[in-house]
């Protein structure tokens, strides 16, 4: 694998959670360096790990302006040089504005997470404050050169860290890179992006979307990046994207964008785009003020419209305003509130599109690793549920909740064919532990393995160009310490974001560091993060996770990866990925192809099936549809125009008027006293009121049918005097030519006439006399001639008549005769024809 020291990006893709706090011992050595926008003073500390060289770190680096007022919520703009005086790197900046945290009550948090992802988010919020809109601030960790002379100007690559969890938490500062850079000799950069409804409020006008602020936060870091790493001694042709969860979904974003300078990494995942802004944007508003809560539709039509004006209210807001808003909405479980959009700049088109063969030529460029572990999937369920299981009636709640949120067709069929696919038929008396594991499998798949392999089977492809390398691993290995409560209740694998603390080198902290998030390893711990480590900063160097630098062979577990050959993910190899073990590390084949196909292709024709159709929405109504009980979480809401996940509830009846109920009330009274008689006679008043009523009714009933009466005898008479008069005017008007026959099949062409029935040679043209009239002229029947004619119609037999009574004296060859009785005389003599005479 040929180095690379181009115009390139690296990337590698990780799924779920990574946490690390600034854990080093500082030398108090200070350290400037020039930059292109101006002298940076940092500091060069020891981590607190064995063996490890120096590392030089700065922190609080501006990378942009701070996006206050008119800057909020739009792209972000590249910060000020500061060449007037040195800027000062020792302290890291304020955390980005931090929304939706999760719940800090032990109760409350086991509602909704695992036990293990509790513990590393409380230890997490502590780095978690101060909060600001000022926070776009990067983390720079570079290493002391130590096999390089003095004299040589050779560039390290760097490793970009793009910090994930969610869109709506966390930060780049407690992420500490100094353990990775000084174990793997590369530059580490952490940075903080802007979050929740701060960095992902999209909004649409008539022709265009606007958001992902949070995205033009990273792109405005790579470009400040490749004008000032020179200046440490870093290549910035050689630049490499690390994320996970969100993270990973932004860099899988900025892999196919046209606008990045280094093209790189997936957003197949489902919930990683917001495919309607909109809604939320209003929904913000309104929590907000910046528009009413109208019930006249046509009204807030026109309120809407004012995208603009609605912004600008959005930013007069202080930030904590806008905090306390955004975590109001409800958001449907499995999915965001607030994230990238695609708006034809930086998000171009989807990522299917983008990352497809037709159009991922940027896309397949770069090289691609790609990781995940055995349960990503294990946080999103509560912690009850993980230890004991669940029955399958939690199990269908689940489901439809998953189907609801993330399809709108043949939701029922979907549910159905998930059932049937994760169901173990061989064995149909289920523990309810073997329900849970069905559920964490399925979760797994839907949202991290199968967008994981389709991203790397599109990045593998075979078509041309392509240039870069596909690597993909599973890290099964289990830290034995974060697993104890977990001994006995059948989950046995890597859980969410295991595989992190090894990438970043935490199990070689001193054990007597009680401020790490991560702890609790043992000495085989330390082997597999060194393994981890030189995997990753062989990738950043190369591309090629085996090279240049080998296994340092000082444990037999490094002896047994030092004869692993990790060959590329592509067809040609089978789909090989690597499976890291601490006891046998292999190869494998085609990672759960039978599930990645169920979500990557049987699903998606399912779906694409309905899209076309005029299906109605009761179609894809589930049983049970409208019962919030049958449901796990929050569901989105059923209809296009509607906001609430369920109908409302029914009006109540229209009460009985008084007198109604009094008038009942007698009248069933009156039968109850009229003994056992099967047809009771009603009261006299009740009899007298409905006689009156009858014949009310029934003279006014009479009336009616006696007008509607006269009215259709006027009608007829009418019409039959139009009728009348309409036969009188008609017959004088007869036309004189109506006694002549039409052509039909007994007038054939005999000989001496042609088709058409003209005589063949004589210029003479008759028209065909009536049957009644064939004994009068001795010569062939022809077809008759139409009246309108120009050259042989009435026209010209009334203008022949005026000539011959005029007297004319010249031979004509044939006089065509009228009279007011119709009979018709005609001879043949010789003269010249007649001329034509336009009607």
């Amino acid at each position: 694998m040929k180095k690379i020291n181009r115009n390139n990006l690296l990337l590698i893709f990780f799924i779920n959670t990574i946490l690390l706090i600034k854990i080093s011992n500082s030398i108090n050595i200070k350290k400037r360096v020039q930059t292109s926008f101006g002298v940076l003073r940092g500091e060069t500390i020891l981590p607190e790990a064995e063996d490890l060289p120096a590392v030089t770190q700065y922190l609080g680096v501006p990378y942009g302006v701070s996006p206050t007022g008119q800057n909020r919520f739009n792209f972000a703009i590249s910060a000020a040089k500061w060449i007037h005086m040195p800027k000062d790197a020792f302290k890291i900046s304020s955390v980005c504005m931090q929304t939706r945290l999760p719940a800090t009550s032990e109760s409350e948090a086991f509602k909704k997470m695992s036990s293990q992802k509790f513990d590393h988010v409380h230890r997490l919020l502590l780095y978690l404050k101060p909060e600001s809109e000022d926070c776009l601030y990067m983390n720079f960790y570079i290493p002391e050169k130590l096999d390089r002379h003095e004299d040589e100007k050779e560039l390290i690559p760097a490793l970009l860290i793009v910090h994930g969890d969610d869109y709506n938490w966390n930060s780049g500062n407690p992420y500490n890179g100094s353990l990775l850079a000084a174990y793997s000799q590369i530059a580490v950069i952490t940075l903080n992006y802007r979050l929740g409804p701060f960095g992902f409020l999209g909004r649409c006008e008539i022709s265009s979307c606007t958001g992902n602020a949070g995205l033009s936060d990273l792109v405005a870091a790579l470009k400040m990046l490749s004008k000032i790493l020179p200046s440490f001694g870093v290549n910035a042709d050689s630049i490499t994207l690390m994320g996970w969860g969100s993270g990973a979904n932004l860099i899988s974003l900025l892999m196919a964008s046209p606008i990045t300078l280094p093209k790189n990494g997936t957003a197949l995942q489902p919930g990683a785009l917001q495919e309607n802004p909109q809604e939320y944007f209003f929904k913000l508003a309104e929590e907000m003020g910046c528009i009413g809560k109208e019930k006249d539709l046509k009204k807030m039509g026109e309120v809407k419209k004012d995208i603009r004006g609605i912004l600008r209210c959005l930013q007069e807001h202080s930030a904590e305003n806008v905090t306390e808003a955004a975590t109001k909405l409800e958001v449907p479980t499995f999915l965001n509130s607030f994230a990238p959009i695609i708006d034809g700049q930086i998000v171009p088109n989807h990522p299917k599109i983008s990352f497809s063969p037709q159009f991922g030529s940027l896309f397949r460029e770069v090289d691609l690793m790609i990781g995940t572990v055995n349960y990503p999937a294990h946080s999103m369920l509560p912690n009850d549920d993980l230890l004991h299981g669940f029955d399958n009636g939690k199990r269908n709640k689940i489901l439809r909740t998953l189907v609801r949120n993330l399809y709108s067709y043949h939701r029922k069929e979907i549910f159905d064919a998930i059932v049937h696919e994760y169901t173990p038929w061989d064995n149909p008396n289920k523990h309810p532990k073997q329900v849970r594991n069905e559920i964490l499998s399925s979760l797994g798949d839907v949202f991290f393995t199968a967008p994981l392999i389709e991203t790397a089977r599109m990045h593998s492809t075979d078509e041309q160009p392509k240039s870069g390398a596909t690597y993909f691993f599973l890290f099964s290995y289990e830290t034995k310490s974060w697993t104890k409560e977990y001994a006995t209740n059948g989950i046995r694998g890597s859980l969410t974001g295991d595989h992190i603390p090894y990438i970043l080198g935490y199990p070689l902290l001193d054990k007597r560091n009680d401020q790490s998030i991560y702890s609790g390893f043992s000495n085989k711990d330390k082997n597999i993060a060194k393994i981890m480590m030189n995997y990753i900063g062989n990738f950043v160097k190369s591309g090629d996770p085996t090279k240049p630098k080998s296994f340092n062979r000082d444990s037999s577990i490094e002896v047994r990866f030092e004869n692993i050959i990790w060959p590329q993910f592509n067809q040609a190899n089978r789909e090989a990925y690597l499976e890291i073990t601490a006891d046998q590390p292999r190869i494998k084949n085609y990672y759960r192809n039978n599930y990645v196909g169920f979500w990557s292709e049987f699903i998606p024709q399912l779906v694409n099936s309905g899209k076309d159709s005029n299906i109605p929405e009761e179609h894809g109504f589930l049983q049970d549809f409208f019962n919030r009980n049958s449901f796990f979480g929050n569901v989105r809401h059923y209809g296009n125009y509607r906001n609430e996940p369920f109908p409302p509830p029914p009006m109540p009846p229209i009460p009985i008027p008084q007198e109604i109920l009094n008038n009942l009330s007698n009248q069933q009274k009156a039968n109850n006293n009229s003994g056992d008689k099967e047809n009771s006679t009603p009261p006299p008043t009740v009899v007298k009121a409905n006689s009156e009523e009858y014949s009310k009714y029934s003279s006014i009933l009479s009336l009616i049918v006696v007008v509607g009466c006269g009215m259709l005898v006027l009608n007829v008479c009418f019409c039959l005097g139009l009728k009348r008069q309409y036969d009188k005017h008609q017959k004088p008007n007869k036309s004189p030519l109506a006694s002549y026959q039409r052509y039909n099949s007994s007038h054939h062409s005999q000989s001496g006439n042609d088709m058409l029935g003209y005589i063949q040679n004589s210029p003479v043209r008759e028209p065909l006399l009536s049957s009644t009239n064939k004994q009068q002229i001795n010569t062939f029947l022809r077809p008759g001639i139409s009246p309108t004619c120009p050259k042989h119609g009435r026209s010209t037999a009334i203008a022949m008549e005026l000539g011959n009574v005029n007297g004319s004296n010249s031979n004509s060859n044939s006089t065509l005769r009228y009279n007011s009785t119709g009979n018709h005389n005609s001879q043949l003599t010789s003269g010249p024809l007649l001329e034509e005479v336009q009607v």
